[in-house]
């Protein structure tokens, strides 16, 4: 936030265009570690509940998620990425992640005020 805040201000005195969509890239960024970030909590949390229910067949003190975010094929159980190659599934969170309350809302209003400054300054 003091990062994007800073940016915004910066290119609003000076009216520099490029700072502020430096600004607007940060919030990508940062709303990318965020969806992230909840999307391997959500998968942690998935394996704890498997383990605890003792359904699937884990490994003892497995910390690996893909153990039961993986069908028997090695394909995403995850609705939204059955398309999707194994390796780009794991950088790539899914739309629940991105449109959660805790990062779409926080993170599409920064970059709406990004988008802003950019208009007024252009």
């Amino acid at each position: 936030m003091p990062i994007v805040t800073a940016t915004y201000g910066y290119a609003l005195i000076e009216k520099v265009q490029p700072v502020a969509l430096l600004g607007v890239a940060a919030v990508g960024l940062f709303a990318y570690l965020d969806a992230n970030y909840l999307r391997q909590e959500r998968r942690f949390r998935r394996l704890y509940k498997a383990v605890a229910e003792g359904k699937n067949e884990i490994t003892i003190f497995s910390l690996n998620p893909d153990d039961v975010t993986l069908d028997g094929n090695g394909k995403s159980t995850e609705d939204w990425a059955k398309w999707m190659p194994r390796w780009i599934n794991r950088f790539l969170p899914g739309p629940d992640a991105w449109l959660s309350w805790s990062v779409g809302p926080f993170y599409l209003a920064l970059a709406a005020v990004g988008l802003a400054v950019v208009a007024k300054i252009g």
